[in-house]
């Protein structure tokens, strides 16, 4: 099962690399919900815990946080073991089915379900959303609605 474990990284690393794919295959939106239903709490963190790991490598916003190697090397271990077990435990039917189905595009796919729920979840977290707005003290609405009022409508 070689082929799939250098996969499951590759389409994990996707999500936040590539724009939304094609309509997920009925199999592959299948095993994503299985995903989904099957991840403990302690793996919701785990799940959180790498996204962020992940996001703090790039370039722009690498300044912003220092993770330590260690902590790294802790949560890549993990999340190879939460989809590892995803794989060939909970959800083994559905991932073997959509396999024989889909075939690997399906597991991409599949894995972009699960992330995209994973961060509904972190963004419905209160002081998540309270940090997303955060940037909303600062803008200049009046500016904002005078643009709005020179705006033809209708045209």
């Amino acid at each position: 099962m070689k082929p799939a474990r250098l996969l499951l990284p590759a389409a994990l690393l996707s999500l936040g690399l590539h724009a939304l794919p094609a309509a997920a295959g009925p199999q592959a939106e299948a095993l994503g919900q299985c995903f989904v239903d099957s991840t403990s709490a302690e793996e919701k963190t785990t799940i959180s815990r790498w996204l962020f790991i992940v996001l703090a490598q790039q370039p722009e916003v690498r300044d912003l946080a220092t993770i330590a190697p260690a902590a790294q090397q802790e949560t890549d271990r993990a999340m190879a073991k939460l989809l590892e077990r995803m794989v060939t435990e909970a959800c083994r039917s559905q991932a073997q089915q959509m396999l024989s189905q889909e075939g690997p595009r399906g597991l991409k796919q599949a894995v972009e379900i699960f992330g995209q729920a994973s961060a509904r979840k972190t963004f419905a977290e209160p002081e998540v959303a309270k940090a997303v707005n955060g940037f909303t003290r600062y803008l200049d609405m009046a500016r904002i609605i005078q643009s709005f009022l020179t705006l033809r409508l209708g045209n």
